[in-house]
């Protein structure tokens, strides 16, 4: 995928709705034409055994790293699908006891996306997965202490996210959802999943 491709994909990107995952903590954005919102996808796809090794293949060299202990393809898709799901349970547990406790809060699994940038308001920040090394992200950008929008996430196997197509347009999209936030108050207001 070329740059000028994802370019057009962001100038195309319409947000749709913004979830509640967990009311007035956790949040997800809904990009048009997906069918899903973004936390839902990201979870979706690495619990997906075929995307996994589609995935995979396709960044099999960036897996063969030394970084990554030369681990196999089969092996990545099962360390993945266990990571994803610790991961998740882990993001849903904080979201709902940052609502009480005050010193486990999602600041506590996000992190500002790079190192010495950090944003009074609507800082764009990245979780990673549970099993270290991870290779799973999520992204989003932060309102407040245990108030975050997840706006994409990705497999990340590489040591920035300027190399790969994939996590460019994960860039894009976190700045693409800050500045749909920044834009208008009114966007604030989010839908909740029954």
């Amino acid at each position: 995928m070329s740059k000028k491709k994802i370019n057009l994909q962001v100038d195309l990107m319409k947000i749709i709705n913004t979830f509640a995952i967990v009311k007035d903590s956790l949040y997800s954005v809904q990009y048009d034409p997906e069918l899903l919102n973004e936390f839902a996808k990201c979870f979706e796809l690495w619990n997906d055994p075929i995307y996994l090794r589609e995935f995979f293949e396709q960044h099999q060299k960036d897996l063969n790293n030394d970084f990554w202990n030369g681990i196999t393809i089969e092996e990545a898709i099962i360390k993945t699908k266990e990571d994803a799901s610790l991961f998740e349970e882990e993001l849903l547990y904080i979201a709902e006891t940052g609502k009480t406790e005050r010193l486990e809060t999602l600041s506590t699994l996000f992190e500002p996306l790079s190192k010495g940038v950090i944003d009074e308001n609507l800082e764009k920040d990245k979780a990673k997965g549970m099993k270290r090394p991870s290779w799973l992200r999520i992204y989003a950008i932060r309102i407040e202490a245990n108030i975050f929008v997840v706006c994409g996430g990705a497999i990340k196997l590489t040591p920035t996210m300027n190399e790969r197509d994939h996590l460019i347009l994960e860039l894009d999209k976190l700045e693409f959802t800050r500045n749909y936030l920044q834009d208008d108050d009114e966007n604030l207001e989010f839908v909740e999943l029954n």
